[in-house]
């Protein structure tokens, strides 16, 4: 009997072992991306992203996904064709991340479908795209549900009314993603009662006064409201209204520019708590000086310490132009020296020639921001020309 249980200890010691393991909680990460809107929503197994941020701040996106071991996404969510919600799609439809499906609303206005963005993105692989409306289940497995549940119709006066909106349902509790849905959208999901509680809610339109009636916020009710905004480049949000009516109803309102990264959420079986990520980086600005002469269109990187700095993969971005450039596997800056780039009316020398016509404004003021493959703000220069 004793040598019975022995072996019966072994067989259920040895299953245990194989089966999967369980973390029991839902997380969602929320980027700091300026205004823009880029969110990675994990379960046990399956990774969802929820629209990808600017162009020039997708070595951001990159980064997150490295930092969370994700090399496979279970799908990726468009929900709208702004730049700010679009703009890693390209670089994240290179990289070696496995994408397993593209979703975007079958809505939206002013675009030729040939030219849509998730389209174009998708194309790069071969893929196909799968086009949502309001009652459709986009997923459904063991660990999740996403509900679509908007937009209704198409919005022909903006954009934003447009916006896919959803709710991603699991054992741990509620998400509700809404885009940039300003108060039409919201008014129309109210009135057929599409809209209902959610224990994390993004908020809508980056926390603008045209977004987040007083209606909508107490259906919704969330226990945390997550606002991805930049007060620098939206100077109106997020609007102290908009707080005021998430804070009347006892929410934790979380605004994305108050992290260097960002925040990520953990539901845990209905209890939810925020932590800010933090990601330790090396510190490279320090020994960088960059400047720009509008005349020769002609960008000088210089490195003033005493160890080269690889610049593959970094992102040098225009402000005015809004052109974002992806730096060379062999751009290397080294110890004391200088790296340029210039452009066709460059008549100088210059390390990397662009063959574009001109890359910094000769008359009107320019900003020239480098990000590193971080995603972070290596350095900065202007063109030197008031306004």
């Amino acid at each position: 009997m004793k040598r019975l249980l022995f072996f019966f200890f072994i067989f259920l010691t040895a299953i245990l072992h194989a089966a999967p393991s369980c973390t029991a909680e839902t997380r969602l990460a929320v980027l700091n991306m300026g205004k823009a809107d880029c969110l990675l929503l994990m379960t046990d197994t399956e990774s969802y992203l929820i629209d990808t941020g600017y162009e020039h701040t997708s070595n951001l996106l990159l980064e997150c996904l490295r930092r969370y071991g994700t090399d496979r996404l279970n799908g990726v969510f468009l929900t709208h064709c702004d730049k700010d919600h679009y703009g890693g799609l390209e670089r994240l439809a290179r990289s070696d991340i496995q994408v397993d499906a593209w979703y975007a609303p079958e809505i939206y206005y002013n675009i030729p479908k040939e030219g849509h963005p998730l389209l174009s993105a998708a194309a790069e692989r071969s893929d196909q795209v799968t086009w949502l409306r309001a009652g459709d289940t986009a997923v459904q497995s063991d660990e999740i549900t996403i509900r679509v549940i908007g937009p209704l119709s198409v919005n022909t006066e903006n954009e934003n009314n447009n916006s896919l909106v959803f709710y991603a349902e699991t054992a741990d509790g509620t998400f509700l993603f809404t885009g940039d849905m300003k108060l039409e959208e919201e008014a129309a999901l109210m009135s057929i009662g599409a809209i209902g509680p959610a224990d994390v809610l993004k908020v809508p339109f980056h926390g603008d006064n045209t977004a987040s009636s007083e209606s909508f916020v107490q259906r919704v009710n969330p226990e945390i409201a997550l606002i991805c905004t930049s007060t620098a480049e939206e100077p109106d949000t997020p609007a102290s209204s908009v707080l005021k009516r998430y804070g009347r109803i006892g929410a934790q309102v979380y605004v994305t520019q108050d992290t260097r990264w960002g925040y990520e959420t953990i539901l845990d079986h209905g209890q939810a708590a925020v932590r800010e990520i933090e990601w330790e980086i090396p510190e490279q600005s320090r020994s960088l000086q960059m400047r720009i002469d509008p005349k020769q269109d002609l960008l000088t990187l210089r490195n003033t310490g005493d160890r080269e700095i690889s610049l593959a993969g970094w992102l040098l971005y225009s402000t005015r132009g809004e052109e974002c450039i992806l730096l060379p596997e062999d751009a290397l800056l080294p110890a004391g020296g200088e790296y340029s780039i210039g452009t066709r009316i460059t008549t100088e020398d210059a390390t990397l020639k662009l063959d574009m016509k001109r890359l910094w404004h000769k008359s009107k003021p320019d900003q020239a921001i480098l990000y590193d493959t971080y995603g972070s703000i290596a350095a900065t220069a202007g063109n030197g020309i008031e306004q």
